[in-house]
């Protein structure tokens, strides 16, 4: 995972900036450390993660979006100009909705049972990675101590949403075949939302950041909520794509999903491996060499799976651009055997790792 921040623009921090000034410092600091930049939403947008790092990071944002309200009230509690908690309310409404089963947080909830989770399990927060947590009250605690300035400032991540959601709606309904509109259906308020709070709080901001103190604290702000974004997804990478170390009392694979979600059904998406497919080892799945026994074995997150000789001389084939039918040419020719013989049993190989989710077509 490489992803460096670019330098920041210069700017003489002793120096009152101009409103526009001082707006476009708080977008430079977007244009640089938005979570749009992170590598894992890169694999996220483009199609790249497994159905179960899909998962991952639908349940760890629903911690981040259900604590949003009980950020939100920390704000207002703050605020002791009624028109300014009239307009800032509409946040919290606008997550926990006016009644039982409206919101964006249920609409997230409504997410996670699109990729198989049984809503139980989320609302209890089990499984959500700790770093996650850490993040997450952590910006709840900025907002409950820092200045309201600051606190406000610290939301103006939302000037950066809407592109963010309508890269991450194209490509997730282009990319997985388990992804729906109603599926995403939480991004779509987001739309209209994001824009008014962001133009409520960048005026706010502009107005009260009045000295290059001020404006210093309301960037330093945006920027702490930044890193709140990045860590939670630098999280995600290390714990589901590589090196796929899950910590202890985190989300594993097959944890806490539907029945339906457990066992692939008939007509519903899932079918054998074929001859066309080109299979790949998903993230966080490698093929390497045991040296103290000697043998090769395949590591899966918390888990490791013992080889035979033939499924090695397969494995070491399987690279996501082969198909079937090359690898099977290709080990023909190798052992002067049939072809078609071979793709056969390769076929029966793969879609056994394809059901302990350590292989994907």
């Amino acid at each position: 995972m490489n992803a460096v921040f670019p330098p920041p623009a210069a700017a003489d921090s002793r120096r009152l900036l101009s409103p526009d000034e001082l707006e476009a410092a708080l977008r430079d600091i977007g244009a640089r450390r938005y979570h749009i930049l992170h590598p894992f939403h890169r694999l996220l947008h483009d199609g790249k993660l497994s159905k179960d790092q899909v998962r991952a990071w639908a349940l760890n944002r629903y911690y981040y979006q259900a604590m949003i309200p009980v950020k939100d009230s920390a704000v207002l509690a703050r605020m002791t100009d009624a028109s300014l908690r009239r307009i800032w309310r509409q946040r919290i409404v606008d997550h926990d909705g006016n009644h039982p089963g409206d919101g964006g947080i249920e609409r997230w909830l409504k997410l996670a049972e699109g990729v198989g989770f049984e809503r139980d399990y989320v609302l209890s927060t089990r499984g959500i990675l700790s770093a996650t947590k850490f993040s997450v009250e952590a910006y709840v605690h900025f907002v409950a101590e820092k200045s309201l300035l600051e606190a406000i400032a610290s939301s103006l991540t939302e000037m950066f949403s809407p592109t963010i959601i309508s890269e991450r709606v194209a490509g997730m309904l282009k990319n997985y075949d388990f992804i729906t509109k109603d599926t995403l259906a939480y991004f779509d308020k987001r739309l209209t939302q994001a824009p008014r709070d962001a133009d409520f709080a960048l005026d706010y901001v502009k107005t009260h950041a009045t000295t290059p103190e001020l404006q210093r604290q309301a960037m330093d702000a945006l920027t702490f909520k930044c890193n709140v974004l990045w860590t939670q997804l630098d999280a995600l990478y290390f714990a589901y794509v590589a090196p796929g170390m899950i910590p202890p009392d985190a989300w594993t694979p097959g944890t806490g999903l539907v029945a339906e979600a457990l066992v692939p059904q008939a007509g519903a998406g899932v079918r054998k491996m074929v001859a066309d497919d080109r299979p790949r080892l998903p993230r966080g799945v490698r093929l390497r060499h045991d040296e103290t026994r000697g043998k090769y074995v395949l590591l899966a997150p918390e888990r490791t799976f013992d080889l035979d000789d033939n499924a090695v001389a397969v494995l070491k084939l399987v690279d996501g651009d082969r198909s079937v039918a090359a690898i099977a040419d290709e080990l023909g020719r190798t052992y002067a055997a049939d072809p078609r013989a071979i793709e056969a049993d390769i076929l029966v190989m793969l879609d056994g790792l394809a059901e302990k989710r350590v292989l994907e077509r």
